[in-house]
């Protein structure tokens, strides 16, 4: 077969991927069918599917022709691949599954301790693109880190320069098979496409397109769980000018059934297409057959006529039985239709959009893509409140409801044509900002933190004209700004966001009752609890009035009243009851949600009432609803695993706060980077885990760490975790004894410490308190103790354990006094809080009490006790500090 170059390759291959997807009964009839422009490539594929067939005869992986022009990868005598085989590191196990020009095989190291099994993808030969390709498809996958995405865990090449990907290995069926396996009803596989929806919604929010929707890259596990798979012709929204050569479509790779009518056109896919292809799917799940069902066993020909020109049967009329026919009939037939418009701007505007008319569905609220006549919206009220709706009130319905729902209909399809074209518009401005017919691409390689920078500049300032879409601006900026580390920017978008819904909406809608609690995460951060609460609490009280029925909203309100109300004042029943409350509405919906955050937040609760073991088995849940949500390597789940990991520490079980500290800063490091602010409170946990082990260089170390990230320019709005940092440098500075470095570190503070959490106040003004014993400033130690006291008697008066280390400071004070028996009382008072949290502090008592010869039978028996405690939850290794100052060695 003569050579072929690139551009040759780029017309053929997705001919040929076509193909191959067909049964071998089939391929002929494909051949035989391609358009005319197409027929010059026959002869060449028929050979290629000869080769394919002579090749799986002979019982070794298929692969295409040997081809000129390619550089990377391996010869035409490539050997197939088989079990056992090394690849770069990894070792061979079975194929999964396989393409025209793929492989893929699970694999494990095949040395190390880590033998993590993963999905390996293999290119069959040495095409050309290939290897830019894999490079590419890399490059999308690590930006997404969610669970309804396959994760990537490593690429490179081997040592014939050929590349892999290796990536999840996910177990569990198609989504297809496994709802036919399980008798899936309409309602669970509902609950399925809205996992995919999310997913989705996700990898757009990060940039990045599937184009390549279809039942086999949608895997479902045993546990309902939904896995995206095989981005393999996955595009970036910025892609580089590169990109676009690898995977333009006159050239068009994607599978013809899930192609999307601007795909057959060979016209540039955006994320509408994306909601076209799941409006295939949709179909496919629901219905048992696919839109085009009459014309894709004719020809590709044919079938790409129908994408174009056919409009697909409502997805109830395919459904076998009547039940389901019923089931689909209205609200899904409408929802599906919308996602399978040919116009695009016909289809959804986002997978979020598309996700909400299913959970509105799935409530029993009227669908946005129902024509909105009087007759469905009041029958879907009537439906939801029937008991409540009497002969008078459908008499008003009847009479006031026709022009009123007419003029609704119309003013809406006005506003959603305007809003598309407004984000078109913004969009494109960001690659075009002059409008030149020829755009600049000098700079197409603009960082995606500096483009959604400038994005956000750019609407804090434009698009006043068009509200709707500059709302959904606000709030999809405002939330990748959070992520990227600009607060600044991030706080103007949700004070914006705030304004412009109270002038558009007013201030007892549901969009200012959004947007108020759209700053949460950035009130939190910045230690301002109480506007926090406030505004939490306003709307909660909004959404209440409305009837508001969607779970994720009252979850978050929920969640901010009680989260900010146990940080606000001493945790009581109330706070805890909204935490709760929260955990409920979310604990049942499918996907990664807030549910994580919620027991971050029980968390709080649970140890301002002193109630260190709830707190801790709150933590634990958290982490597990992460692990399942979201993945163990995700970022969300890393952080969890961090402030569980402290808890760890404060209940004796130090052992596995290192693990879970370790892991939760590796994860954050590598899908975050090296400078997240959240990694500067795990070097802090890593710095008291090694300060208990003995280990004072070491935990200096992880605090010089924590200073750094904590003092960068993009964190230092972040003062929780600035105080975070500062209050356990002065921990580790007192325990090792470092008298200089503990006054340089109180010397800012002076004699009013501020911090937004009493536990920290109290942690500063306890260390400030000791350093200045330590230096004879008597009347300034009595100061800070009397700040902490009325700090502890507000906040602790129910925890005497929060007091303990104020009771310990107070007895160094009235020793430097002389009050020998004073300070003795005070040590043994606290000696005696038999409390995890506080082992640090009792060993510290009892060595005071040792020195001061205050030592009697009852102190000896509880640091026989306590020692005893130390040495089952790790001994010598883990907790050497304690242990050396209850021996007093």
């Amino acid at each position: 077969m003569p050579a072929l170059s690139h551009d040759d390759w780029q017309a053929v291959e997705p001919l040929f991927d076509a193909a191959l997807a067909l049964a071998p009964d089939q391929r002929q009839h494909f051949l035989d069918t391609l358009p005319p422009e197409q027929q010059r490539w026959r002869a060449t594929l028929d050979r290629l599917l000869q080769a394919e067939a002579a090749a799986a005869d002979a019982g070794f992986l298929s692969r295409a022709a040997s081809l000129a022009g390619g550089t990377e990868g391996r010869g035409a005598g490539t050997p197939s691949w088989r079990a056992g085989q090394h690849v770069g590191p990894w070792a061979l196990i079975e194929e999964l599954g396989r393409g025209g020009m793929a492989s893929v095989w699970r694999a494990r190291p095949h040395s190390g301790d880590f033998q993590r099994e993963v999905a390996l993808k293999l290119p069959h030969s040495p095409a050309p693109g290939w290897l830019e390709r894999l490079k590419r498809e890399r490059d999308l996958l690590a930006r997404l880190q969610h669970a309804g995405i396959a994760r990537l865990y490593d690429a490179g090449v081997d040592a014939d320069g050929l590349p892999w990907l290796a990536m999840e290995c996910v177990q569990g069926r198609d989504i297809l098979a496994w709802c036919e396996a399980r008798h899936a009803s309409v309602r669970e596989r509902v609950a399925l496409l809205l996992q995919v929806a999310d997913a989705l919604q996700y990898a757009h929010s990060r940039l990045v397109l599937h184009r390549d929707i279809k039942p086999a890259n949608v895997m479902v596990q045993d546990d309902g769980q939904v896995r995206l798979l095989d981005f393999g012709i996955a595009r970036s929204l910025v892609a580089a000018e590169g990109d676009v050569a690898l995977t333009q479509l006159g050239q068009r790779p994607m599978t013809p059934e899930y192609a999307s009518p601007e795909q057959v056109r060979g016209e540039e896919p955006g994320i509408a297409s994306d909601v076209y292809a799941f409006g295939v799917l949709a179909y496919r799940l629901l219905g048992g057959a696919s839109p085009y069902a009459a014309a894709a066993p004719a020809s590709r020909h044919a079938l790409e006529r129908a994408v174009l020109e056919a409009e697909p049967p409502a997805v109830s009329t395919a459904a076998r039985d009547a039940a389901t026919r019923k089931a689909l009939r209205g609200d899904l037939d409408a929802i599906v239709a919308k996602a399978l418009a040919k116009e695009p701007a016909r289809r959804y505007a986002t997978m979020d959009a598309l996700a909400a008319d299913l959970r509105r569905h799935l409530a029993g609220e009227a669908v946005e893509a129902r024509p909105p006549s009087w007759r469905y919206r009041a029958g879907r009220v009537i439906a939801r409140h029937r008991w409540a709706v009497g002969a008078s009130t459908l008499a008003v319905l009847a009479l006031v409801g026709t022009t009123g729902w007419a003029l609704q209909a119309a003013r809406e399809a006005r506003q959603e044509a305007r809003r598309a074209g407004a984000m078109y518009e913004f969009l494109t401005g960001l690659f075009n900002p002059l409008r030149e017919a020829q755009p600049d691409t000098r700079n197409r390689d603009v960082p995606a933190r500096r483009l959604i920078e400038e994005g956000a500049q750019q609407v804090l300032g434009s698009l006043r004209d068009e509200p709707l879409a500059r709302e959904q601006l606000l709030v999809d900026l405002g939330t990748l700004t959070q992520q990227l580390g600009l607060p600044d920017l991030s706080r103007q978008l949700a004070e914006e966001r705030l304004h412009q819904a109270r002038d558009l909406h007013g201030t007892r809608s549901r969009a200012y009752a959004d947007a108020l609690l759209g700053q949460r995460d950035l009130w939190e951060s910045a230690g301002r609890y109480q506007e926090g609460f406030q505004a939490a609490t306003e709307a909660l009280a909004i959404y209440q009035a409305l009837g508001e029925l969607d779970p994720q909203r009252l979850a978050l309100a929920h969640l901010a009243v009680g989260g900010f109300g146990a940080r606000l004042h001493a945790p009581v029943s109330a706070d805890i009851a909204h935490l709760q409350a929260a955990s409920e509405l979310l604990a049942p919906l499918p996907g990664p949600n807030l549910l994580g955050t919620v027991y971050e937040q029980l968390i709080v609760a649970y140890l301002g009432q002193g109630d260190m073991e709830s707190a801790y088995q709150a933590g634990i849940r958290g982490v597990k609803a992460n692990r399942t949500q979201r993945g163990a390597e995700d970022w969300k789940t890393a952080a969890s695993e961090d402030q569980v990991g402290q808890l760890a520490l404060l209940t004796l079980r130090p052992a596995e706060a290192g693990s879970l500290i370790r892991h939760g800063l590796q994860v954050l490091r590598k899908t975050m980077g090296p400078d997240v602010v959240i990694l500067a409170r795990g070097e802090a946990n890593l710095a008291l885990l090694e300060m208990a082990a003995g280990a004072p260089d070491q935990a200096q170390a992880h605090v010089a760490e924590a200073r750094r990230i904590a003092s960068l320019p993009a964190n230092r709005a972040m003062t929780v975790f600035g105080l975070t940092v500062e209050a356990t440098a002065l921990d580790v500075a007192q325990q090792s004894g470092d008298w200089e470095a503990l006054r340089e570190g109180c010397r800012p503070w002076g004699l009013d410490v501020q911090a937004p959490q009493p536990a920290l106040r109290i942690r500063i003004q306890q260390a400030c308190a000791a350093q200045a014993v330590h230096a004879g400033d008597l009347g300034r130690a009595r100061a800070l103790l009397d700040q902490g006291q009325a700090v502890a008697d507000q906040f602790f008066a129910k925890v005497p354990a929060r007091r303990a280390v104020l009771w310990l400071r107070e007895g160094e004070w009235l020793a430097s006094q002389g009050r020998a028996e004073e300070a003795a009382a005070r040590w043994k008072q606290v000696l005696g809080q038999d409390d995890p949290s506080i082992v640090m502090f009792r060993a510290q008592a009892f060595s005071h009490l040792r020195e001061a010869h205050a030592l009697d039978e009852a102190c000896q028996a509880l640091a026989r006790r306590l020692m005893q405690q130390l040495q089952a939850a790790g001994g010598e290794k883990l907790l050497a500090t304690p242990m050396a100052l209850l021996r007093g060695g």
